[in-house]
């Protein structure tokens, strides 16, 4: 599973799963630092939330 992070403010972690790489599509990933490596394509990323669309107060 991929650990994606929410606000640095929030102080947590939430696990979410990756299903696939986000430039080849395969499911050969493995994880990697921070990341996930794709045996198929050889590519590494990194998943990160950056928002949820709802607009803060």
């Amino acid at each position: 599973m991929a650990a994606v992070s929410e606000a640095p403010s929030a102080g947590r972690r939430r696990q979410l799963p990756v299903f696939h790489c986000p430039y080849c599509g395969e499911e050969d990933l493995v994880p990697e630092g921070e990341g996930w490596h794709c045996g198929a394509c050889l590519r590494t990323f990194v998943v990160q939330l950056t928002g949820t669309g709802v607009e803060r107060a």
